[in-house]
């Protein structure tokens, strides 16, 4: 994927938009029993409160078929706002990974999802060294994030030097423990560190190529920067150790690159918007078990947020701790109600009984009319916060390759090496955030 200044630009200006913040600022849970304080307007509110049509699968027909942007009477603004979401958002269809053999990886003990996404990284891997003429037996390898990709890079590419790293002492001597079960022991050093170009110090003789996938927290810029200190003392003859690569999936901090930073006006994101971000909508009606999971999601979310305004109008109670106006929906009446069974959301009745004893308040178990259009209001409002989700994590994931480029081209002998936005995952597996970013000489 190549980037697009003007694009990028759009894309910027979209998600400060008035109605962008807003989505992003507002969660279901902002209710409060009140729709005086939305920050939403006619016509299009009215148009959300509509219960004899089932509005919020008509925005998701909308926006995952464009055949069907005709059919509905759906609003002009948000037709238009889906329309933009859907011209600026970064495309996610997988990249194919060609192999003359495939890879047989064994999926024991790993979801459908991972089990993808481990196979998928080392196909990938392994023609990476083929494109860079590289024997990967003489390349250390090192995993950020210990786990299973380390195992299987081992296994399958018989790479002799593994440094598995992590940032928790409890995810590192999992990985321990696995391997100690398994008998694969001897060629994987496992750490726990702070990741310094110092702390990772592999041979000094031989390349070095970083794999970090869905590392979290910290982890991600970490490595992005040791990776540029590195590269630049590897062209004054005096490195620890030369990275020839770098495979990174995970983005948290935003804006990093001077190119969005010093844009006028400046631009924040709330804490929801890393939330939303993750969210693949596309996905959602792509099966009938797709479906079913997102419409259970969807009334996970709704109908916590009617009982939060049923228990705020019943006790009359402040809360113990100022709402977060961050559009995380991070309350202390939710932190109470807790996490529930699916069983519980089988019914409103049975919700509402499990959820008055989990509260210590009687909810009864009738919805009354006024509720019922406040659940399509608010279906409305969750899925467009879920639509918009892919503009935010394209933001995020151009923002990061613009910051990479910037250091690759800025006058600290990184030079040689080019970045690339490559969709590593098919997100119909579940792999919401699949676009990793790839640093690497060119090809021959």
């Amino acid at each position: 994927m190549i980037l697009n200044t003007q694009a990028l630009n759009a894309a910027r200006e979209l998600v400060t938009s008035p109605l962008v913040s807003a989505l992003l600022y507002t969660h279901p849970n902002d209710l409060l029993g009140s729709r005086a304080a939305w920050p939403f307007h006619e016509p299009w509110w009215t148009w959300a409160t509509d219960t004899l049509s089932c509005r919020w699968m008509q925005l998701l027909e909308y926006y995952t078929d464009p055949a069907q942007r005709t059919e509905w009477d759906i609003p002009v603004e948000i037709r238009q706002l889906i329309d933009q979401v859907c011209a600026l958002a970064l495309p996610r269809n997988p990249v194919d990974i060609a192999r003359d053999v495939p890879l047989e990886i064994s999926s024991r003990g790993l979801s459908p999802k991972k089990a993808h996404e481990v196979t998928q990284s080392v196909a990938y891997i392994s023609n990476l060294f083929d494109s860079l003429g590289l024997d990967p037996r003489g390349v250390r390898i090192v995993d950020i994030g210990a786990g299973i990709l380390t195992r299987a890079l081992q296994s399958h590419l018989g790479t002799l030097h593994l440094l598995a790293l992590d940032s928790s002492e409890i995810q590192t001597r999992g990985a321990q423990r696995w391997e100690e079960r398994t008998g694969i022991v001897g060629s994987i050093t496992q750490k726990t560190i702070h990741i310094t170009p110092a702390t990772l110090d592999p041979k000094r003789s031989r390349p070095v190529l970083l794999v970090a996938l869905h590392a979290c927290g910290s982890l991600t810029p970490d490595i992005l920067r040791t990776f540029f200190i590195q590269r630049a003392a590897a062209s004054k003859d005096r490195p620890l150790w030369t990275p020839i690569g770098m495979i990174v999936l995970g983005f948290s901090h935003f804006p990093l690159s001077k190119c969005i930073s010093s844009a006028a006006p400046p631009i924040s994101l709330p804490s929801s918007a890393y939330h939303m971000a993750a969210q693949i909508p596309a996905q959602w009606f792509r099966t009938a078990e797709s479906r079913a999971d997102a419409t259970l999601a969807l009334r996970k979310v709704v109908w916590r947020a009617i009982i939060g305004a049923r228990f705020t109008a019943k006790t009359l109670e402040a809360e113990e701790e100022p709402a977060k106006r961050d559009g995380t929906g991070d309350r202390p009446v939710m932190r109470r109600l807790g996490r529930l069974n699916n069983t519980a959301y089988a019914d409103w009745a049975t919700f509402a009984r499990v959820a008055g004893g989990r509260i210590g308040v009687d909810f009864g178990a009738e919805l009354n009319a006024g509720e019922r259009g406040l659940i399509s209001e608010l279906e409305v409002l969750h899925v467009l916060r879920c639509i918009i989700g892919p503009l935010v994590e394209s933001l995020i994931i151009i923002d990061r390759t613009q910051w990479v480029q910037e250091q690759l081209n800025g006058g600290r002998g990184t030079g040689g090496m080019q970045v690339e936005m490559v969709n590593l995952f098919d997100q119909a597996t579940g792999s919401g955030r699949n676009i990793a970013l790839v640093v690497a000489p060119p090809g021959p």
